[in-house]
């Protein structure tokens, strides 16, 4: 550690990701680790330097990882969020539940994200995928 500012402040070395020897496939697959088997996917609020923390890694390397991919932070997590949404709407049980509690039992910030990534994905909102699927 190094002294600051007459030693009142201090600083960590941080070891470099090429000193660790983590390639961004590797961290990639840690990421995916981490994000699906503790669903953290759910949490609306999960932020990338909370996956870094996670992982062991930092929001730069992981931004690197997910990018090698070809996918973005958010993109990446509503992916996983999308595919919720959609098995909860599929469930004949769940016909009655309100579109905000599917959107927040998925990981959604509000109806209207999860709309936005459902047209994208599916060409319709959410409760037109609920409706074909339920006429089934």
């Amino acid at each position: 550690m190094y002294d600051l500012i007459g030693g009142n402040s201090r600083i960590k070395i941080v070891i470099s990701r090429k000193r660790q020897g983590v390639s961004a496939e590797e961290l990639f697959s840690r990421i995916e680790e981490a994000v699906v088997k503790k669903e953290l996917y759910l949490d609306s609020n999960f932020s990338r330097t909370e996956l870094a923390r996670e992982i062991g890694s930092n929001r730069t390397y992981v931004t690197k990882a997910l990018n090698s991919q070809g996918v973005g932070f958010y993109d990446y997590l509503n992916r996983f969020r999308l595919k919720r949404a959609k098995q909860i709407l599929s469930k004949r049980e769940n016909s009655a539940m309100l579109m905000e509690e599917v959107a927040c039992g998925s990981g959604f910030s509000s109806v209207r994200v999860m709309n936005c990534y459902m047209v994208k994905s599916e060409g319709f909102t959410a409760s037109q995928y609920r409706k074909n699927i339920l006429k089934r």
